[in-house]
């Protein structure tokens, strides 16, 4: 499975239509505003891969359409009910290209991608996993009270870990770029702000107060990482600049 993101521009015509010069105002325009679209896609070779349910724009090739379903129906119905990744969400096999639904200009996502090696199994907000390969196995976990108050994650986290002895790619979406780091044994990460938008089993997270009225730092609530694994962060998040 690989994937490409295109960004579509409008076509000549466009621009004559409305009297806009390609050359000079391709980006801006001080009273028009210029449409661009980001849109994905998704190119298989005797493959597969799940993507979130009415995320389809449209397909080619020697495909055939499934469902993703693992061997047990209660996790199935269980992942359905609390995250956005629903048990009968689409799977594409074969030889051909998936296009994911277009995104128009101020809503484009910057994607992430992440190889799931056998002996991992990565955790991330609910609203972050795009799609992945076919042979995975997804899940999900439950929040803290104070990590969700703490954060826009919801009720429910996305497991997700490849099937026995077997290496899977997962793609992420989010609004600032991410990263992947490493949190080796002793260290610690603590950040003020949602930082972390996945990590593996392994790190342990909390959200827990440091320091009380105003003494030993005073930061209030913080987002603290223990353990040791890999971590998939925004460091650009909040600062208006993604």
């Amino acid at each position: 499975m690989q994937h490409e993101v295109k960004i579509i521009e409008p076509t000549d015509l466009w621009y004559l239509q409305n009297n806009i010069n390609k050359e000079t105002n391709k980006f801006f325009h001080p009273t028009k505003a210029i449409p661009f679209i980001q849109q994905v896609e998704i190119k298989l070779n005797n493959s597969g891969t799940i993507i979130q349910k009415g995320s389809l724009h449209r397909c080619l090739g020697r495909l055939t359409y499934g469902v993703y379903k693992t061997d047990n129906r209660l996790r199935e119905i269980w992942v359905s009910l609390t995250t956005e990744t629903e048990y009968n969400a689409p799977v594409y096999r074969g030889t051909g290209s998936v296009f994911l639904e277009p995104k128009s200009k101020g809503h484009f996502l910057h994607y992430t991608q992440i190889q799931v090696l056998p002996s991992e199994q990565w955790e991330f907000d609910d609203n972050v996993f795009q799609f992945c390969s076919d042979n995975v196995v997804i899940g999900a976990r439950r929040l803290k009270f104070r990590q969700m108050v703490g954060s826009t994650d919801g009720t429910w986290r996305v497991t997700l870990a490849p099937l026995p002895e077997q290496q899977a790619q997962v793609v992420t979406g989010t609004i600032n770029p991410t990263k992947i780091i490493e949190l080796r044994s002793g260290e610690t990460l603590i950040a003020d702000y949602d930082l972390v938008k996945g990590f593996t089993k392994g790190i342990r997270e909390d959200y827990r107060k440091l320091g009380h009225f105003g003494k030993g730092g005073g930061e209030g609530y913080v987002w603290m990482y223990e353990g040791q694994g890999k971590l998939l962060i925004a460091e650009m998040e909040g600062l208006g600049l993604g």
